[in-house]
């Protein structure tokens, strides 16, 4: 009898370890997940908040010829009309050829051309765009910086027939990058991973 008793007892006690163990393995691999999870959708939100901010700039750009073109008034370029300044008045955003130029987007509320203009960068412009409330992601410093960087190059890619000196095909391109787990803060989006690149080509299209 008493053989009896300590058998169920060690039976009972193997399966209250077995079952631990199941608990334990069960409750390891839902935090896992969990964790996984999570991660999984912070870089998801990071890249589409990316690739909002990046479509954002490109249009800015084409604003800004457009705006140009709205003041601009018809040329004689070589015996066609064309409008000359669709790259420099009162926007100049005209391009250099291979790396291009670079440039911020500004929010200016008395801008002549609307409320968005490409302000030119150098060397030790910072790119970081910070948290406004009501006016949401701009270069502005404030108090509140985002993990979002955004810079916008302009470049000169081809003015050979049938584009020319004045009316060159000019891409736009709109870089943003972040850091967070896995990347780094950067102020060279070269030197990480973590970026949306968007680009658009524009061209002089209303000359005739």
């Amino acid at each position: 009898m008493i053989q009896k008793y300590e058998k169920e007892k060690g039976q009972t006690l193997i399966e209250t370890v077995v079952a631990l163990f199941v608990l334990t393995t069960g409750l390891t691999a839902g935090l896992s997940l969990a964790i996984y999870s999570f991660s999984t959708t912070t870089e998801i939100s990071r890249k589409i908040i990316a690739t909002g901010l990046a479509r954002e700039g490109i249009e800015v750009a084409r604003r800004q010829r457009d705006s140009n073109w709205l003041a601009g008034t018809l040329s004689d370029c070589g015996g066609q009309f064309c409008y000359a300044t669709w790259l420099t008045n009162p926007n100049n955003i005209a391009p250099a050829a291979g790396v291009g130029n670079e440039y911020r987007m500004i929010f200016d509320p008395a801008g002549v051309s609307g409320k968005w203009v490409l302000s030119a960068a150098g060397p030790a412009t910072d790119f970081r765009l910070y948290l406004h409330s009501g006016t949401g992601y701009l270069h502005t410093a404030s108090s509140n910086p985002s993990p979002y960087f955004r810079k916008i190059t302009m470049v000169n890619v081809d003015s050979s027939n049938p584009y020319s000196a004045t009316s060159p095909l000019v891409m736009a391109r709109s870089t943003v990058w972040w850091w967070d787990r896995g990347c780094p803060e950067a102020t060279d989006p070269a030197a990480t991973h973590c970026k949306v690149i968007t680009e658009e080509y524009l061209t002089n299209w209303k000359n005739y």
